[in-house]
């Protein structure tokens, strides 16, 4: 008896069921949704920039990228691309990426030195190898004839002359930044680099290498307004060495090493450093 009401039970939901998703879909639908790219969460919105610039490298085509952008409704909308490619530079994405959206943001009006730095060429990823000494060949010794005496001549008085000045060449050399640092014990080592013009006023906008135990990193100076135009860090291991260059020909600007320390108060600490660098003219 309780199957037949199971079987009867099943037989009358099924085609109240099918009849339902029927009016549902087909009969009465619901109204089409109104969301745009505008509604996206942040995270979403920084991809859909990403992968527009990364399509405007292949199309070309100006009126196509600002009408894939203008979806998200940004009223700030150069500015956030051009931070988009500064916050890539600083955290190392892909250079291509970086180069793209740094493209993007001058195409649709944004202007700014870590924009030209991006886009100038790029610093190489790794520290340039010393160059080699190649030992030079030592010819083997050939014996030396003996020489014949010879009568000796009668030595004949004559004036010496005067001796002849030279002159003293004074070395010169080609002036490259001036650098100066000063450590600093601290728990968590940072290295803290400072660029100055000429004239002594901190500049924005320079490209920085730093090689380290985690490989070569691309800093660029002006990205933390609060702390100077000029400023620019990175946190170091304990431990661990760093050689620091600037954009631009030259060798290595300075070598630090977070060593161990004391500090005033607590556990022992780190070697952090101060590094400023005043560009030459």
């Amino acid at each position: 008896m309780r199957a037949q009401q199971g079987i009867a039970f099943l037989v009358g939901l099924l085609p109240g069921l099918i009849g339902g998703l029927y009016l549902a879909w087909e009969v009465f639908p619901p109204p089409p949704g109104g969301s745009s790219p505008a509604e996206l969460a942040i995270p979403y919105q920084e991809l859909w920039i990403v992968l527009a610039a990364r399509a405007d490298a292949v199309e070309r085509d100006p009126a196509t990228l600002r009408r894939r952008l203008e979806a998200l409704a940004l009223p700030d909308l150069p500015e956030r691309v051009a931070a988009l490619a500064e916050r890539g530079l600083l955290e190392n994405w892909p250079s291509g990426v970086v180069q793209d959206l740094a493209r993007a943001a001058q195409q649709l009006g944004a202007r700014s030195p870590a924009l030209v730095v991006i886009l100038a060429t790029p610093v190489p990823t790794r520290v340039p190898p010393s160059p080699t000494l190649i030992p030079t060949p030592t010819a083997s010794p050939t014996a030396t004839p003996t020489p014949r005496p010879s009568p000796t001549p009668v030595p004949t008085w004559e004036p010496s002359p005067a001796p002849l000045e030279t002159p003293t060449a004074t070395p010169t050399r080609s002036e490259g930044p001036l650098v100066e640092q000063r450590p600093l014990c601290e728990g968590s080592p940072l290295l803290r680099i400072r660029v100055f013009d000429p004239d002594g006023k901190e500049r924005s906008g320079v490209r920085i290498w730093v090689s380290g135990p985690r490989g070569t990193e691309t800093l660029l100076t002006g990205l933390k307004p609060g702390m100077g135009d000029g400023y620019a860090d990175v946190q170091m291991e304990p431990q661990g060495t760093y050689r620091l260059g600037i954009e631009g020909p030259g060798s290595v600007l300075t070598e630090v090493a977070a060593q161990p320390c004391e500090l005033p108060h607590g556990p022992g600490g780190w070697t952090g450093w101060e590094v400023d660098v005043r560009l030459a003219r």
